[in-house]
């Protein structure tokens, strides 16, 4: 799609985007402008250049966001900052050519300097509107947020309330202006490629109705962000074990959502698993599932305890992290939306830390930071051996000549690249994953494999084999 913008030659090519992407154009229109300044390379590493600047502006934006707050507590930033960049799914895609860090970069900045904002000014306000305005058309879901800045034109930075006349001044710029960008955008798509909203808007849409679906991808989102968050949230919950009531609510608080955990964890919805590729059985990965879910609704229960709190800060990112789970969990379920709450989360949970001793803090934040580390190190291997095991499948069916005659099945996701504009004929043959032991079953003739090796160990192969004929 960046291509395309960038030089009209291969305006085609944004027909390839908009039939498999779900995203709008912002982080195209950046990566175009980089290919026009640039020129256009066929290289790995300058389609992620907006991802990581994203993920620049997610440290920038805590900084400004903390930086009176944690006056005096530097290590808590540090704490904070080492928590995001050794973080697992920020790891995976900040590193990736990918709409799913860039728009948290903007909301994040857009929200530290609608903060800094003065009552006596509308300029402030106006230019986090307008960098809200763009993270919206990165990727839709940043409007889930937006009750963020609300928040931040009714509550006042002292004690003296604010004026209605500022309040009004300040809401009508925090909804125009991106209201005003996301539909010119919106018009501007239309009208140059005859596409409202998104190709993919069906299966991401609402459903209000179903309930249980929800209930579902709610208990999973809550696992995914327990293990994203770290074991804090526990910890705040065990400090008052020692007396006999709160005990018992501990302990049967650990027992119910451990059940419920578990019971979550067999259930399987859209992406939110962990891959079929991983070095673990299956009983383990719901085990972590588990854990995260414990995790999550601890995290749950700190945060609702942290909206009745009178300081600002916190008030604004309960207001934007609490409809933002609402909504991702009413729309397509996948592990990415989680990140959009994870650095606000997070900071609320580090700002709670405070009440531990220094010693306690540091312990578990540096625990947390290492798990990470070691799970991104894990996830990294994972990705890499996926893409490369897709990748030179892809190769060798070209190189072949098999590939016109081939569905991509399984490395479809990966490398579909390969496959575009092809003149297919009779498709004969077909691409599985399968574990080392599956590949044994497989009767038919077998072409080619390639094995996923993750951590030196062989977690799934991809086998090219031919398609039964038909009688």
């Amino acid at each position: 799609a960046a291509r395309g913008l960038s030089d009209s030659r291969f305006a085609d090519q944004l027909d390839v985007y908009f039939g498999i992407q779900a995203n709008p154009l912002g982080y195209s229109f950046v990566l175009a402008l980089i290919y026009k300044i640039l020129g256009y390379h066929d290289w790995f590493w300058l389609a992620k250049l907006p991802s990581l600047c994203g993920a620049l502006m997610i440290i920038i934006a805590g900084w400004m966001l903390t930086r009176d707050r944690w006056h005096g507590r530097r290590s808590l930033f540090y704490f904070w900052s080492n928590l995001i960049i050794l973080n697992p799914l920020f790891v995976a895609f900040a590193t990736s050519s990918t709409a799913d860090v860039l728009h948290i970069g903007l909301l994040m900045l857009a929200i530290a300097i609608a903060l800094e904002s003065k009552n006596d000014s509308w300029v402030m306000p106006t230019i986090a509107s307008l960098i809200f305005g763009f993270a919206v058309i990165t990727k839709y879901i940043p409007m889930y947020f937006g009750l963020a800045f609300i928040a931040i034109a009714v509550l006042s930075k002292t004690e003296l309330k604010r004026m209605p006349k500022i309040i009004w001044r300040d809401i009508t710029i925090y909804v125009l202006v991106p209201g005003a960008i996301l539909v010119f955008y919106i018009w501007w798509l239309y009208l140059n490629y005859s596409v409202f909203i998104s190709y993919g808007l069906r299966p991401g849409t609402p459903d209000f109705f179903d309930v249980p679906k929800f209930l579902v991808t709610f208990g999973k989102y809550l696992a995914f962000i327990g293990l994203c968050c770290g074991p804090v949230s526990l910890v705040l919950i065990f400090k008052n074990f020692n007396k006999p009531t709160n005990r018992f609510l501990i302990l049967l608080f650990l027992s119910t959502s451990t059940v419920l955990g578990f019971y979550l964890s067999t259930i399987r919805v859209d992406e939110m698993d962990f891959g079929g590729g991983f070095p673990f059985g299956v009983n383990i990965l719901r085990g972590v599932q588990t854990i995260g879910f414990v995790i999550g609704l601890s995290v749950l229960s700190v945060l609702f305890k942290l909206s009745s709190s009178s300081n600002r800060l916190q008030k604004v990112l309960i207001s934007g992290i609490a409809p933002s789970l609402v909504m991702i969990s009413l729309t397509l379920p996948t592990q990415r939306y989680i990140m959009i709450v994870i650095p606000a989360t997070l900071i609320l949970l580090v700002d709670a830390s405070s009440a531990f001793t220094i010693k306690m803090r540091n312990l578990v934040w540096g625990v947390t930071a290492l798990g990470f580390a070691v799970v991104s190190l894990l996830g990294v291997s994972y990705l890499r051996a996926q893409g490369n095991a897709s990748e030179n499948m892809a190769v060798w069916m070209e190189e072949n000549g098999v590939i016109e005659q081939s569905a991509p099945g399984a490395i479809f996701p990966h490398a579909r690249q390969h496959f575009y504009g092809l003149a297919q004929s009779e498709i004969k043959f077909d691409v599985i994953a399968t574990s080392v032991d599956g590949e044994k079953l497989i009767k038919e003739r077998i072409l080619h494999r390639e094995p996923m090796n993750v951590l030196g160990r062989i977690t799934r192969v991809y086998v090219l084999y031919e398609l039964p004929k038909k009688p």
